[in-house]
């Protein structure tokens, strides 16, 4: 417990540095983020005894800045889909290619790599007058509240197991709290900005729906991460941040989270 607090005394700290500070350092931060965590994903696919090739989603993720930062073109489908293009390339020239192989290597593109490319996306872009930054924040928020109110509410009120065989302590009465927690925490997060800040944001409806969305989200991602987990027959990712695990065991249900928040950008367009 005392290294997972020291971690967080330092870590968002920083993390809340970079955001508000934006540029190119907190673009290559999330450039950092995203090889780190395909690269925790392949090493637990590998230690499934999957031959993965992880070459195309690597090569995605260090383009990203470029593409942002000097070019402008950052186009997180388009990204996704060149790294699946290469990687299933890359698995088809292998000695014994398979379609085990071939599915495990698409696997972190679209569950890691996709979602930090969402994330550089909105770092720096304003949705017709709301900035992306702010949804970013929603976004943290959303999970993070997600994740305090559904352990807080499960260990008061949970009595039914929502997934035992792949989160035995998880509870339906948790993940109830959960959708509560996102709500509640995104309609702060709007708060802030608009009285504090002075900063278009969603509206109520539309910030109710998606603290709604994004829990779900997150929940499902959270749980698909401990899936992948017990299957490839692992603890942790990597460890990355002491005592709170890798880059995945730490984002599983924030990327989750980003894709809805990206999505609700498209209707902002």
């Amino acid at each position: 417990m005392k290294t997972r607090l020291l971690t967080a005394v330092f870590g968002i700290p920083l993390i809340i540095f970079l955001l508000v500070k934006r540029g190119w350092l907190a673009e290559l931060f999330i450039v950092l983020l995203a090889v780190i965590a395909l690269y925790e994903y392949y090493g637990a696919l590998k230690k499934a005894n999957y031959n993965v090739f992880p070459w195309g989603a690597y090569l995605a993720a260090v383009a990203m800045w470029p593409l942002s930062r000097f070019m402008g073109v950052l186009d997180p489908l388009l990204l996704s889909l060149t790294a699946m293009l290469l990687t299933l390339t890359g698995v088809l020239v292998g000695k014994k290619p398979s379609f085990p192989d071939a599915a495990a290597s698409i696997y972190p593109i679209f569950t890691s790599l996709m979602p930090m490319s969402m994330f550089m996306m909105m770092l720096n872009a304003v949705y017709g007058l709301v900035p992306g930054i702010a949804l970013i924040t929603m976004s943290f928020g959303i999970a993070y509240g997600c994740d305090a109110a559904a352990y807080f509410g499960g260990r008061l009120f949970g009595r039914h197991k929502l997934c035992p065989s792949v989160s035995p302590k998880k509870t339906v009465e948790g993940a109830v709290f959960g959708v509560g927690g996102s709500i509640l925490v995104a309609l702060c997060v709007r708060l802030f900005f608009v009285r504090l800040l002075s900063q278009p944001m969603p509206g109520i409806p539309a910030t109710i729906l998606l603290g709604l969305l994004g829990s779900v989200a997150g929940q499902v991602g959270d749980l698909t991460a401990s899936l992948l987990k017990r299957y490839c027959g692992i603890k942790d990712y990597g460890n990355v941040f002491p005592g709170h695990g890798g880059v995945m065991d730490r984002f599983d249900s924030n990327i989750f989270v980003l894709i809805v928040l990206y999505c609700y950008t498209l209707v902002l367009r």
